[in-house]
């Protein structure tokens, strides 16, 4: 019977040829998830022997790796602020930078508050559920276009413990809560516009969402529309925390140009990726 530790290795190597991302961390998780086993563990056991069925089932994930399919896919599960999510080809995988919005609602306001806020175009849930489980008073309404990513955020939500806090409904960027008076509004739109969609890695492109990903008008046809329902959502005052592409803050500020306040916030790479607009 194969040794672990030279399965390891083999499904790197095909990896490294098939090109893809990151190709030792995506084996290793892979193994990690066919032994049932964190990748702590994994190391302590690599000499040890594999059967024949893990071996055909760790092969068979590294053939999926190597045709491009995201590692969170195949998992099922991406970590997002410290926390397992479940994810499927329906909603978009999780980034680290969006973690952004939820460390800025805690820089925003009291963790002992009432208030209720929007989270629109909220995908697998990620923004509503940390968002709420940080305060613990809060409630969200989360909509989103995409029945298939309702389904994925009432699991994680359910997961998490926060379902009686959240309300999931069907809405296109925010249908549904024009006549609301929000106490703020958290927002990660489609952004990406034809040409930067088009130069994607494959892993991106031909897996996730373009639903999720791109947007009219060089990527800012989604924001605009976004304006004009926080606009009437939000009460004097309150905020909007948006995600957007780092070469976009100039646009934004000319759409959002009647709003009481901007503040532009950087990612970890340097690049402007949030904002905290005022109505």
């Amino acid at each position: 019977m194969p040794i672990i530790a030279s399965l390891l290795a083999g499904g790197t190597s095909d990896l490294i040829e098939a090109g893809v991302d990151s190709p030792g961390l995506s084996a290793r998780l892979l193994m990690a998830h066919v032994l049932e086993c964190s990748c702590e563990r994994l190391v302590l056991i690599l000499d040890q022997q594999a059967g024949k069925n893990i071996e055909k089932y760790f092969q068979r994930l590294i053939s999926r790796r190597a045709g491009g399919e995201p590692v969170a896919y195949i998992l099922g599960q991406k970590e997002f602020y410290s926390l397992d999510f479940k994810v499927s080809p329906g909603v978009l995988i999780p980034r680290p930078e969006t973690e952004m919005l939820v460390e800025l609602t805690g820089r925003w306001f009291p963790p002992k508050q009432e208030m209720v806020f929007a989270d629109i175009g909220t995908g697998s849930g990620i923004l509503g559920i940390c968002i709420a489980l940080k305060f613990p008073l809060f409630a969200c309404l989360a909509c989103d276009i995409s029945m298939q990513a309702l389904e994925i955020a009432r699991a994680n939500a359910c997961k998490h413990g926060v379902s009686d806090r959240i309300l999931f409904f069907k809405g296109d960027m925010g249908q549904g809560i024009m006549n609301q008076r929000l106490d703020f509004i958290v927002c990660n739109p489609p952004y990406v516009c034809a040409d930067e969609f088009a130069a994607l890695d494959k892993s991106v492109r031909c897996f996730e969402p373009a639903l999720a990903l791109l947007s009219p008008d060089q990527g800012l046809g989604h924001i605009k529309r976004l304006e004009a329902v926080a606009a009437q959502a939000l009460r004097r005052g309150s905020p909007l925390f948006l995600e957007m592409g780092h070469w976009q803050a100039d646009r934004i500020r000319e759409i959002f140009s009647g709003w009481r306040n901007f503040q532009m916030f950087r990612d970890l790479a340097g690049l402007d990726r949030a904002a905290v607009i005022i109505k």
